[in-house]
């Protein structure tokens, strides 16, 4: 009879560690993925002058789509004490949106702007803006993928320089 309690207690202790044992490996295995989640989140995330005094643009992400697309998403903004304008003036275009492209360093090819089947760029309206100080203004691009092999690009965004060996997020 003994015997038996110290088996059933015993079998009781085991099924409990091994509960624990593999409620630490699940809590072990998400923050491994919550940490390799916001490593890639941030590896995209870069931040450069612009030409005009004060305006910053951070290139937020740049992501293969489902398809053969990418998106880069950036944000303009403002720390300066002057307003800044982004006008057609400045670059001969009223959205400055189709101005993101990108390069294929690898196959030295240029990729710009899709539009769709009525000749308008997939992009986020940024037409004639003005950024007052302290202001932010966010915007996306859609662009054609290179092929997959290429795990790093060059982006362009207009009035900054380069943001160089920028890694694509897988989608």
């Amino acid at each position: 009879m003994q015997t038996t309690k110290i088996f059933k207690f015993s079998r009781s202790v085991l099924a409990a560690a091994g509960v624990a044992f593999i409620s630490c490996i699940i809590a072990r295995v998400q923050a491994q993925d919550a940490s390799t989640a916001k490593a890639e989140s941030s590896a995209a995330t870069m931040k450069a002058d612009t030409e005009w005094d004060g305006v910053s643009v951070e290139l937020t992400s740049v992501t293969r789509g489902q398809g053969d697309t990418i998106t880069i998403k950036f944000k303009y903004t403002n720390s300066g004490s002057k307003a800044a304008a982004f006008h057609e003036s400045n670059y001969g275009f009223a959205n400055i949106a189709p101005l993101v492209y990108y390069i294929d360093p690898k196959n030295k090819k240029k990729y710009t702007a899709l539009k769709d089947s009525e000749g308008n760029y997939i992009v986020s309206p940024m037409q004639n803006i003005t950024l007052e100080p302290g202001a932010s203004k966010s915007g996306w691009c859609t662009l054609p993928a290179p092929p997959a092999d290429v795990t790093s690009i060059t982006v362009f965004i207009p009035g900054a320089p380069p943001f160089e060996k920028v890694a694509l997020a897988a989608p």
